[in-house]
C-alpha cells in the first residue's frame, strides 16, 4: 500500500512517528552507560505489548522482563510466560504497578542479575557502586517506579 501511494503520488509515507525515532536514538545513546535493562509488558498481552525494535537495540545487556498487571491477566498464562523467558535466560518478574505488588522483586532481581559484577567491584575495593538501570516500555504498559 505504502509502495502504491508513493509510486502513484511521488510523497514517502513514514509510519514511525518522530517522537519514536528520537526516543529510539537517546536509547541506544544511553545504553553505553546502562548495566541492566528492565523491560516491562503488559501481563496479559507480552508478544504483542513488546517493541521488536527494543530487542535488536538491546541486544546483549542485562535484562529484566517486568509482566506488569498481573492482576488483570491470567495466573496461569502469565506462569507460562514466565516459564517462557526464563528459558531465554530473561527473569521475569509479575508486577501489579497499582497496588506496588512486585516491585521489590524487581529490585532483588536487578541484584540477583548484577551479582558477580558486584562481587568483582567489591573485590577491586570499589564499594557502593551505583546499578545503572533503563525502565523501558511501550505506552499502556504503566511504567513502575523503582527507587
Amino acid at each position: 500500500m505504502e509502495e502504491d501511494i508513493q509510486k502513484n503520488t511521488g510523497l514517502n509515507i513514514n509510519w514511525y512517528p518522530g517522537h519514536m525515532a528520537k526516543a529510539k536514538r537517546e536509547i541506544i545513546e544511553d545504553l553505553k552507560l546502562i548495566d541492566v535493562v528492565v523491560e516491562i509488558l503488559d501481563a496479559r498481552i507480552p508478544k504483542s505489548s513488546q517493541n521488536p525494535d527494543l530487542k535488536k537495540i538491546i541486544n546483549k545487556k542485562k535484562r529484566i522482563i517486568v509482566l506488569n498487571k498481573c492482576d488483570l491477566a491470567d495466573e496461569k498464562e502469565t506462569n507460562k510466560w514466565q516459564r517462557y523467558f526464563a528459558s531465554k535466560q530473561i527473569p521475569a518478574v509479575l508486577v501489579n504497578s497499582n497496588d506496588g505488588k512486585g516491585v521489590n522483586q524487581v529490585i532483588s532481581k536487578i541484584e540477583q542479575v548484577m551479582k558477580d559484577e558486584i562481587e568483582e567491584n567489591i573485590q577491586k575495593g570499589r564499594i557502593g557502586k551505583i546499578i545503572r538501570v533503563l525502565v523501558l516500555g511501550i505506552p499502556n504498559v504503566r511504567k513502575v517506579v523503582i527507587h
